[in-house]
């Protein structure tokens, strides 16, 4: 019986910017479809403080698997246009 992989992805929740609530994350690899529920029970007890930028790892070497979870979104940073005004 051959092991469906999948790149998983979730969410994740913030704290320190009360604008943003939550992060998309995903997996660095794809990973055994078995082991989806495990990782969400995992991260749904991961909190991550702000500012978070996109690649940043959240959890590293989830369930053992030498897979990281990294964010997907850039939250919480000041973005400054051409013109150096904040956008």
């Amino acid at each position: 019986m051959k092991v469906e992989k999948e790149y998983y992805t979730s969410v994740i929740r913030l704290k320190g910017d009360p604008n943003v609530r939550m992060v998309p994350v995903k997996s660095t690899e794809p990973m055994e479809t078995t082991l989806f529920i495990e990782c969400s029970k995992v991260l749904s007890r991961v909190y991550a403080g702000t500012p978070v930028k996109k690649g940043d790892i959240i959890c590293s070497n989830i369930l053992n698997t030498g897979i990281d979870i990294i964010a997907t979104k850039s939250v919480g940073m000041l973005t400054f246009n051409l013109d150096g005004d904040i956008i």
